[in-house]
């Protein structure tokens, strides 16, 4: 029964199978599988997942397993696995070299607390010891400056906006550069390259 010699691209055939539910692909196209081996007739991998928090981690391991162990030759499947949080492709890093990471808090709808879970967040973080910076993203509606209580305008210096420091917290804000009682009337572009800087 288990006569049969197994190959790589036996099995990586059968892996093509199993799918990633949010990225509509397999995960041997995704570059998911990783320390192939075939020994005897077991059969070990990796899955390397682009997040440790992978809602459907077990699911794709065992998928993995059943569609590997009905090859003809496997007597054993092991699948371990890993995660590899990865940066977006393209991504000038150059202005953020000595940040090791990187908090985004978001959400598609205004006025359900965006800049207090930004501000709480950061404020804990400080409060445990980390360095913390904060960018207020909110071109519209920056909240971040009236959360702290800091009524100064920005510092720039040789082109670079500085960023501003209230409790501890550094950060930089929209809010900074217009009259909190003044609504900013910024479009498309300006907005983006105003966030861009």
């Amino acid at each position: 029964m288990f006569g049969k010699r197994i190959s790589e691209s036996d099995v990586l055939r059968a892996l093509r199978q199993v799918m990633d539910p949010d990225l509509h692909q397999d995960i041997v196209s995704l570059g998911f599988v990783k320390n192939l081996k075939i020994e005897d007739s077991v059969v070990s991998f990796d899955i390397n997942l682009t997040t440790p928090a992978c809602p459907v981690r077990e699911r794709m391991r065992e998928e993995a397993r059943r569609a590997v162990a009905h090859l003809e030759g496997v007597r054993e499947v092991r699948v371990n696995l890993t995660a590899e949080v990865r940066p977006h492709a393209g991504l000038d890093r150059s202005a953020l070299a000595g940040v090791r990471n990187l908090v985004a808090i978001g959400s598609g709808k205004g006025g359900v607390g965006k800049s207090t879970v930004a501000v709480n967040l950061a404020a804990a973080l400080r409060t445990s010891g980390a360095r913390v910076g904060l960018l207020d993203a909110d071109i519209y509606g920056p909240a971040v400056p009236i959360m702290l209580g800091h009524r100064q305008q920005a510092e720039v210096r040789e082109n670079r906006i500085l960023p501003a420091e209230h409790h501890g917290l550094r950060f930089i804000s929209m809010g900074l550069f217009v009259p909190g009682d003044k609504p900013l009337i910024w479009r498309g572009p300006m907005a983006h390259k105003a966030l861009q800087q």
